[in-house]
C-alpha cells in the first residue's frame, strides 16, 4: 500500500494514482515497520534561497579547508611516504642497536 505525503495528510492511495500525486506535489512513501518510508519525492519540490545559500557557503567552505589541508594531493602523499621510508629506516637501526646491547649484556 503507497501513501501520498504532504505536510501532514497522509491518504492511502494504489500505484496507478502515484503519478497524479506526485504531479500536485505530495510525496509517495511505503510502510515499513511502524513508520512511513519516502520512497519518490515530489519533483515539484523546492529549497528556499536561504537554505540554498547556507549550502552553497558551507561547500565553500568546506573546498576551502580541504585544498589548505592538502589532503590527498600527490606532493602530500610523497611527502608521507618519505617519512615512512625514514622511520622504517631508522626503526631497522634502532632494532640492530638493541640486538647488539643484548648480546653485550648476555656475555
Amino acid at each position: 500500500m503507497l501513501y501520498a505525503v504532504k505536510g501532514n495528510k497522509q491518504l492511502k492511495i494504489d500505484e496507478a494514482e502515484k503519478e497524479t500525486y506526485l504531479k500536485l506535489g505530495y510525496d509517495i512513501a511505503q510502510v515499513s515497520g511502524n513508520e512511513l518510508k519516502t520512497v519518490e519525492t515530489s519533483p515539484s519540490k523546492t529549497v528556499s534561497w536561504k537554505d540554498y545559500q547556507a549550502v552553497v557557503t558551507e561547500n565553500a567552505d568546506l573546498k576551502e579547508q580541504l585544498a589548505a589541508a592538502g589532503s590527498g594531493t600527490p606532493e602530500v602523499l610523497k611527502s608521507l611516504q618519505e617519512q615512512v621510508d625514514t622511520l622504517t629506516k631508522e626503526n631497522k637501526a634502532l632494532k640492530e642497536a638493541n640486538k647488539k646491547l643484548k648480546d653485550a649484556t648476555k656475555e
